[in-house]
């Protein structure tokens, strides 16, 4: 089966579970650096939002032998189920309000030449090749965070907000959420070893390669950190003027320390690369390198 007829199939076997309680659709979602997703939508009967599952993973693991039909089905199933939302759980008054709004936006940055469309729909200012975009964390009257919402111009419409305005309380917010995670490079993937359970504890001989990674408290976006003036003085504080910031995906960068003999074409080859082969399209940033300056307190591109 092409993707195509193994949708069409997983949503006639869907249906035929529900057994009307749902409706089930199939939906196309176009997401960072344009790439568009299909997945199948559930919405129980008198409600309006539902889980959307996207089926393009599933296919690949289907299409690789790794899950059969029946398999995918199951387990697509359990998820709709699993993920439906109560919408009286949801604090739709206080999305609408901006007073209460405002302390769920946050800032995230994109390509800027990737996701051109989309910013034509949706406030945003440039930064270097990269656009700040704003997302609403959508919490339930319990507190609990139940998903993300994407701003666009009919949000700014809603609340009488302009841009300037999303911007200011985005990186105020920032510090609310907590201060910024800066950590070596070796810090960073002995914490990612201990929560998986790995062996970390046999390698007691890391050395500072003077690499550093920065992201945020949740490694949800944490690219914004770099739009902290405080954050990135601290940082030259710390490891010295002139360092330089790799774009490592829509989550994190890697800081290194300045060296007078770094040839940054080569840098931007290297990080053109681990995009290619490391990086899912979905959450490229930029094939960029850039550097920082504490006199100018502002990012270049150098290469």
């Amino acid at each position: 089966m092409n993707f195509g007829e193994y949708t069409e199939a997983v949503l006639a076997e869907i249906r035929a579970r529900t057994e009307g309680t749902f409706d089930v659709l199939t939906d196309t979602v176009t997401k960072n650096n344009g790439i568009k997703l299909t997945g199948i939508l559930a919405v129980a009967k008198g409600n309006n939002i539902g889980p959307c599952i996207y089926m393009d993973d599933f296919y690949r693991e289907y299409e690789d032998g790794g899950m059969e039909f029946g398999e995918t089905v199951d387990e697509i199933y359990r998820l709709l189920v699993k993920h439906q939302v109560n919408p009286q759980s949801i604090n739709i008054f206080g999305f609408r309000n901006w007073e209460t709004a405002g302390y769920s936006v946050r800032a995230k940055l994109v390509n800027a030449a990737q996701n051109k469309g989309m910013l034509e729909k949706i406030p945003h200012r440039l930064f270097l090749d990269l656009a700040v975009v704003y997302y609403a964390m959508i919490d339930g009257f319990g507190g609990q965070n139940i998903g993300t919402v994407l701003i666009n111009n009919r949000h700014m419409e809603m609340w009488g907000q302009n841009e300037g305005n999303l911007y200011e309380r985005a990186i105020a917010n920032m510090r609310y959420d907590g201060n910024p995670c800066f950590d070596s490079l070796e810090n960073a993937v002995k914490h990612i070893l201990a929560d998986t359970g790995g062996l970390w504890e046999e390698k007691k001989d890391w050395n500072n390669s003077g690499m550093y990674i920065l992201t945020n408290r949740r490694k949800c976006y944490g690219v914004s950190e770099i739009l902290d003036t405080h954050t990135m003085r601290v940082i030259a504080d710390v490891i010295g003027d002139g360092y330089i910031v790799l774009p490592s995906s829509v989550h994190e960068v890697i800081i290194l320390r300045s060296d007078s003999a770094v040839e940054y074409e080569k840098l931007a080859d290297m990080v053109k690369e681990i995009n290619a082969t490391q990086v899912s399209e979905e959450e490229r940033l930029s094939g960029h390198v850039y550097v920082y300056s504490r006199g100018e307190e502002r990012l270049k591109i150098v290469a």
